[in-house]
C-alpha cells in the first residue's frame, strides 16, 4: 500500500509540473516573444576585421572601414550605441545564432542558403567575384585560365566556393590556397607564391587602386552576389528596423558619401537582387 501512495503521488507532481510547464488550462503563456536585441541600448555587431576596405584593423589597431562607418551609423540611426565583435569568418554565423551578437556587418554576399537561414537586409554594395592578376604578368579573364595555376582565396567565402566549384564544373585544374585573411592573398601575390586571386570586386578594387603597378583586375565580374547584413531568422521585426534604418541612410546620402571614401565610386546604388553564384 505505501508503494502504491507513492507512485500516485509521484503521478501528481507530474501532473502538476505539466500543468505549470504549459501556462495552465489557457495555454496562453506558452507563445514564443520575439528578444528585442535593441532592449540593452547597444547594437551587437559581428565582423571578421580582416576583409579590407569592409572591416580591418588600422596601423593604431582600430576598427576601420566601410562596413565599420556603416554599423556605427546603422546604430546611432536606431537610437543605440555600436558595439563590435570581432570573430573568425569560419564561426561567424555560429555567432549570430548563439547570440554572441545580433547581426553581421562583414562583407557578407546574400545567397539562396543564406536567405533561407537567416535574415539579411536588402543589399547596400554591388558585388561580383573577380579574378586579380599580377600587373606585369599574363591577365587570366575567365576561369579557363586559371588552369595549372596557384589560386588564393579567403577560407570559407564565396570565392572559396567558387574556386572549388569551377574545377569541378569548369573542368579544370589548379590550386587552390586558402587564406585566412585578404591581406594574407593579395602580400602572397606580390610575393609570387601564388598567381592569381579570386575575391569580391570592391575588395579587388580597393588593392588594385593602392598598387595599380602589382595589382590588376583581369577578369569581368563572374557572380553577382550583392552585401547584405545578416540577423537571426526568429528575429522578424528587428530585422525590419534594421532594414528602416538602412533605407534611410540611402535616402539621407550617408551610404553614398561613405561609399566614395572607400571605394572612390558609388557602389550602393543600382544593385542588381538577381543573384547569380559560381557554385
Amino acid at each position: 500500500m505505501k508503494r502504491k501512495s507513492v507512485l500516485i503521488s509521484l503521478l501528481l507532481v507530474l501532473v502538476l509540473l505539466v500543468s505549470v510547464g504549459c501556462g495552465g488550462a489557457g495555454g496562453d503563456d506558452n507563445k514564443a516573444t520575439e528578444e528585442d536585441p535593441l532592449a540593452g541600448g547597444k547594437l551587437k555587431i559581428g565582423t571578421n576585421d580582416t576583409y579590407v576596405p569592409l572591416e580591418f584593423r588600422d596601423e593604431n589597431n582600430e576598427m576601420v572601414g566601410f562596413d565599420i562607418d556603416l554599423g556605427d551609423a546603422l546604430a546611432k540611426e536606431l537610437g543605440v550605441e555600436s558595439e563590435w565583435i570581432s570573430t573568425a569568418w569560419d564561426g561567424i554565423f555560429n555567432g549570430l545564432n548563439s547570440r554572441q551578437y545580433d547581426i553581421i556587418l562583414s562583407g557578407t554576399s546574400i545567397t539562396e542558403e543564406r536567405l533561407e537561414n537567416f535574415n539579411m537586409t536588402e543589399p547596400y554594395i554591388a558585388n561580383g567575384i573577380v579574378i586579380v592578376s599580377k600587373t606585369d604578368a599574363e591577365q587570366a579573364q575567365a576561369a579557363k585560365d586559371l588552369e595549372g595555376k596557384k589560386v588564393g582565396v579567403q577560407l570559407e567565402t564565396t570565392a572559396d566556393y567558387a574556386a572549388e566549384s569551377m574545377k569541378k564544373s569548369e573542368d579544370i585544374e589548379f590550386e587552390i590556397k586558402k587564406f585566412d585573411a585578404m591581406l594574407d592573398a593579395f602580400a602572397a601575390l606580390e610575393g609570387g607564391s601564388i598567381e592569381y586571386i579570386l575575391t569580391d570586386k570592391p575588395v579587388a578594387a580597393f588593392y588594385t587602386a593602392k598598387k595599380p603597378e602589382v595589382y590588376q583586375i583581369s577578369s569581368e565580374e563572374l557572380s553577382n552576389e550583392p552585401i547584405g547584413a545578416t540577423m537571426r531568422k526568429g528575429d522578424v521585426e528587428f530585422a525590419k528596423k534594421v532594414q528602416e534604418a538602412m533605407d534611410k541612410l540611402v535616402e539621407n546620402g550617408t551610404m553614398k558619401e561613405l561609399s566614395m571614401k572607400w571605394f572612390g565610386e558609388d557602389v550602393t546604388q543600382n544593385i542588381s537582387k538577381e543573384l547569380k553564384t559560381l557554385d
